[in-house]
């Protein structure tokens, strides 16, 4: 007797539904880790010897370490779209954060245009991407791309790409980093979806067991994890049983709110030595939890099937006063919000046990938007040059130590920032040289950082033909990327100049 039609059918459906699973099983996974407001010299490998971040040692001996990597802007919103999109934030029209313009008044020479603060959803995000060939997709943590005026969920991660979002709201910082993870003084900070803790828990913990439990139950499926840490942006809050250690540590190197050169660090422009115990407190947290995430995969048997990147969405938090400047960028200028070295170079370390040499050191420079396509290409997909216009994949540089052959990367900060004296300004990186202009005066900064990465020695006047070729190259590429630019202050008055506060 000769089977039915259907039953042949069936049992070729069955066939390609099994090669379908073993082929996606098959596929590598992808976690990628960001620390909010982590400054590049808060880790030991760039440096720190207050801080401890002994599992992020072990991950860049076991795979590569970036010396010269960027995100796309000083401020947190903007480098985050550029992850997503592979674009630059000032092609997307997402400069500043979450939608808003910055500081603005009659005491600002100048008006800073008004940006969105959300991915339109004609970009194909990076999640959508994965999820288009067959991936588990989840956010889990600091979101931060939806206007502070909309309400709802119209641009959560859900609507991005992501078929699970945990902790991922409009709002850029919890209310407290211990259950229930609120502020009575700021209700619109409370941490939503995590009603189900207990007095104690610590969030940076909390997500993690989340993060553990989300790749226990997709091991058998390929996932894409995007897990955002809030740590350590503020508020700064460490877990106690960690403070008397670093509190020790803080008193050996002198009184913790005085710099090392007797100045008070409310007196000072940055702070100039890491000596927070509290801050460091919450580094130790993010480092521990990381560590916590990669031994999963090792007893999950998926860390040769994970390709693992680490990254930070800004510079550290190191000017202002007091209690908002918890840490110190040097050797590198400044910190977040503004385009020295400070603000915008940040860790980066990517593992790929398998395909990316241990001990991989690369110094080119690199920047958010390249993330797209890079965890693309390792994954063997497509890549989608359309999308991430202003990203080039890093695998061949990772895996050969093949040039890039980039022309230069950019900078685009129009916007005023209660941290930031130097105001709107823009910034281009060819080689070694960087250059800065600043809006309010058309002033120009160059610095050769192989010879100066502390920024000290402006160039312009040795060297001008060059500040004005990359000048002109970065008026070029501000025209190219549709970027949003200032006007004149009508009202501006020098008698109220916000550098007189």
């Amino acid at each position: 007797m000769k089977p039915s039609l259907e039953i042949i059918l069936l049992f070729f459906f069955a066939i390609l539904s099994s090669a379908f699973a073993e082929n996606s099983r098959s596929k590598p996974n992808v976690i990628l880790v960001m620390v909010d407001d982590l400054g590049w010299s808060d880790i030991r490998g760039n440096g720190s010897t207050f801080h401890e971040t002994p599992h992020l040692d072990i991950m860049a001996e076991e795979g590569a370490f970036f010396t010269d990597a960027y995100a796309a802007s000083p401020v947190c919103t903007p480098t985050r779209a550029s992850i997503l999109t592979g674009k630059y934030p000032s092609r997307i029209n997402m400069s500043f954060i979450s939608g808003t313009s910055g500081a603005q008044g009659d005491g600002y020479k100048l008006l800073a245009p008004k940006p969105k603060g959300n991915i339109a959803y004609e970009e194909t995000t990076l999640a959508e991407a994965l999820q288009q060939h067959g991936y588990k997709t989840v956010h889990i943590g600091k979101w931060h791309m939806q206007n502070h005026t909309e309400r709802g969920k119209a641009h959560f991660p859900q609507k991005h790409g992501f078929d699970l979002n945990i902790a991922g709201f409009r709002m850029g910082q919890p209310g407290s980093y211990y259950f229930p993870y609120k502020s009575e003084r700021h209700p619109g900070t409370n941490v939503p979806g995590l009603e189900d803790g207990k007095e104690g828990d610590y969030l940076t913990d909390v997500l993690t067991d989340r993060a553990i439990k989300f790749i226990k139950q997709n091991r058998e499926h390929p996932f894409f994890m995007n897990f955002w840490f809030y740590t350590v942006h503020t508020p700064i809050q460490p877990k106690k049983s960690k403070m008397a250690k670093y509190q020790a540590k803080a008193k050996s190197l002198g009184f913790p709110s005085q710099n090392k050169d007797g100045i008070p660090v409310w007196q000072s422009f940055a702070r100039k030595q890491q000596d927070s115990p509290a801050y460091a407190c919450m580094v130790e947290s993010m480092d521990e939890n990381i560590g916590r995430i990669l031994k999963t995969l090792k007893s999950q048997d998926l860390e040769k099937d994970t390709l693992v990147i680490f990254f930070s969405d800004n510079g550290g938090l190191s000017t202002g006063s007091g209690l908002n400047m918890p840490t110190s960028s040097q050797p590198l200028r400044a910190g977040k919000a503004w385009l020295y070295e400070g603000g915008i170079r940040v860790p980066l370390i990517i593992k790929f046990p398998g395909h990316i040499p241990p001990g991989t050191k690369i110094s080119e420079p690199v920047i958010s938007t390249d993330l797209y396509p890079t965890i693309l290409d390792f994954l063997n997909l497509p890549l989608q040059p359309k999308q991430h216009l202003d990203g080039l994949s890093l695998k061949s540089l990772i895996a050969g130590g093949v040039d890039l052959k980039r022309e230069a990367i950019h900078f685009h900060f129009p916007h005023y920032h209660h941290i930031n004296t130097m105001g709107p300004s823009g910034a281009i990186r060819q080689g070694d040289y960087k250059l800065i202009e600043v809006f309010e005066t058309g002033e120009l900064e160059l610095y050769n950082l192989r010879e100066d990465m502390e920024e000290n020695h402006n160039l312009v006047d040795k060297i001008p033909t060059l500040a004005m070729q990359m000048r002109k190259d970065l008026k070029k590429w501000r025209l190219q990327s549709n970027a949003q630019l200032n006007q004149k202050n009508p009202n501006y008055d020098p008698d109220l100049d916000f550098r007189k506060k």
